[in-house]
Formats: structure tokens, C-alpha cells, sequence
């Protein structure tokens, strides 16, 4: 992973961002009070955070487990209570994805419906708390998981990442709201991401002390516009995220090349070999990681795989 000095640390940048947001002005120089963009972000829309982050280095030290340390050969499906758990055991940071079920339950997936984790064709959106109980992930015996049972399981031991999840044009704050509500109640690091402009925009007033990421990439799920829009990340003159998780086989973009010499630091997804490892270790400030275990673990972590 790129290195720096103290004053030029991917940290010192994140805090450096958070003192001067708002002081900036598009169009208008001078004393006064603020106009153009500095306007918007202090007044009307996005409030600057002057609290500098604080033990937040392994963000962008320590490589984080995509959906945690799974492993489906095992036994282990992605996003399950397992996977977090032996994460959370050997001290690995993970990544998760969450959105809300019908009846406002912060569920731990990635798909828009569960059919290819579960065999339930249905959206997320339309099962209540209940259905969702009754469902399997995989071929194990491993439940959907609900944020709140991952918060129990690893107590805080671990730095976790909360990939927020929002579907279609849905303009509900809800959960967003959930989201940000949920994280105060974990004990150890947390820090929030998204694909959407809007919830990085929400989550950035709704979460005060904790980091805020943009996730970028080739969005290919999404229409041209659409996704042509999302990987240039234009929205970040509004939003001001913290830090970029931007998909390694798109890098070196000219796009993620922009903001991170504007000081927004970089992680990568997904690491998932020692040739990607290296790869990331020059285009990013620390990456995530899935199906191999990095350079950093190999010597004091046991695969799931040889777990007895």
C-alpha cells in the first residue's frame, strides 16, 4: 500500500478535509458570509465536521475482509454470523452490507432480493423480520443475519465497515437514519459506506465521528448514464466523503486518480490473490479482500478452510 510521512498519511488527510470543509467558495472570494458551493455545504445542505478522526489508521493500514472472512467450500457463506465471527476472532476488520426488510430491520446482505444467497426470489424490502428468520443461507445452516446480531457477536473487538444498501429511486431517509442509529450502539470502530450519492450525502450529517466512503467501480448493474455519473464520482464536490472504495480491476482511474491527489484516501475491492495484492498495494491505500488471505494474515491466521 502507498506510504507517506505523518503530515501526508491518508489519517492526517481525512482530518486536514474535515477542518477546511465549508471555508471554500465557488465563484465568490472575500470575507462575508458564505455563497456558491461553501453555502450549500454550511448552511443549506451538508454541515462540515470540525472533530478531527480519531483511531481510525486502520482504515487504511489494516486489510478488511469483503463480507467477511468467508468461505462457501467451507461452509462459510458471505455475510453470514460465521464469517463475522471468525473475522472477528483473528482480529480482521470486515466489511458488511445492510439494508432495511419491510418491517425496518437492518439485514445483513448484498443482493436486492435473496435468491441467490437463500432461494427466496422476494425483495429484501417485502419480507418482515419473521420469513426472514425462517431463511438459510446457502446450504448451511447459517441464518440471514440482522446488523444487531453482529454487533453481539463481535462485542466490539473488531473494526467493521457498514456498506449501506439502497435500492431503485426509494427517497426514504429511513435507513439512513437506521443505519446511523444502529453504529452508536457498537463499541469498537465503525466507519459507513455507499454506492449512492445520497446516502454517502445523509450519512454525512447523520454520523458525526465515524467515517463516511463513496463506493465507485464500473457499476455495471446500472444504466450508462447512470453509471457513467457514478464513476467519475462528481457528486464528491457536494458530498465530501471521507475516503473512496473504488473496484480494483477499474484501477488506475483517471476518476479516483483526481480525488485521491485532492486528498480523499483510496481503498480497493476486491484483493483475491497475491498478484491483486500487489496490485493494490500501488494504486491504493489499503484494499478488500475475499477467497485469499493477505500478505499481512498468512502467518498469524488459519484459513476457515483448515479449521478443524
Amino acid at each position: 500500500m502507498s506510504t507517506a510521512g505523518p503530515g501526508h498519511s491518508p489519517l492526517a488527510r481525512v482530518n486536514r478535509r474535515r477542518a477546511t470543509r465549508g471555508r471554500g467558495r465557488i465563484g465568490e472570494q472575500g470575507s462575508g458570509s458564505p455563497g456558491g458551493l461553501s453555502g450549500y455545504l454550511t448552511e443549506g445542505g451538508l454541515h462540515p465536521r470540525e472533530a478531527p478522526v480519531k483511531g481510525f489508521d486502520w482504515l487504511f493500514s489494516e486489510p478488511i475482509a469483503h463480507r467477511g472472512l468467508f468461505r462457501p467450500e467451507a461452509g462459510v457463506p458471505e455475510n453470514s454470523l460465521t464469517a463475522f465471527r471468525l473475522a472477528a476472532e483473528r482480529g480482521i476488520p470486515f466489511e458488511l452490507d445492510v439494508q432495511l426488510s419491510r418491517d425496518g430491520t437492518l439485514v445483513v446482505a448484498h443482493d436486492a432480493t435473496l435468491a441467490r444467497m437463500a432461494g427466496c426470489p422476494k425483495r429484501i424490502s417485502e419480507l418482515g423480520r419473521e420469513e426472514l428468520s425462517r431463511l438459510r443461507l446457502g446450504e448451511s445452516d447459517e441464518p440471514v443475519p440482522t446488523l444487531q446480531q453482529v454487533w453481539e457477536i463481535t462485542d466490539g473487538r473488531v473494526p467493521v465497515i457498514v456498506d449501506v444498501r439502497r435500492w431503485g429511486i426509494e427517497s426514504s431517509p429511513l435507513l439512513e437514519r437506521a443505519v446511523a442509529g444502529s453504529i452508536r450502539d457498537y463499541p469498537g470502530p465503525v466507519a459507513v459506506q455507499s454506492f449512492d450519492p445520497l446516502a454517502v450525502h445523509r450519512l454525512r450529517r447523520l454520523v458525526n465521528d465515524r467515517p463516511v466512503g463513496q463506493v465507485s467501480g464500473a457499476l455495471r448493474s446500472a444504466g450508462r448514464v447512470t453509471a457513467l455519473i457514478g464513476s467519475t464520482m462528481a457528486a464528491n464536490v457536494l458530498t465530501s466523503p471521507d475516503f473512496i472504495s473504488y473496484e480494483l480491476d477499474m484501477l488506475p482511474s483517471r476518476y479516483a486518480t483526481f480525488w485521491h491527489r485532492r486528498g480523499i484516501p483510496l481503498l480497493a475491492w476486491t484483493v483475491s490473490s497475491s498478484e491483486s495484492e500487489a496490485r493494490a498495494a500501488q494504486v491504493a491505500d489499503n484494499f478488500f479482500f475475499d477467497g485469499y488471505l493477505p500478505t499481512a494474515y498468512q502467518h498469524s491466521v488459519v484459513p476457515p478452510a483448515q479449521q478443524q
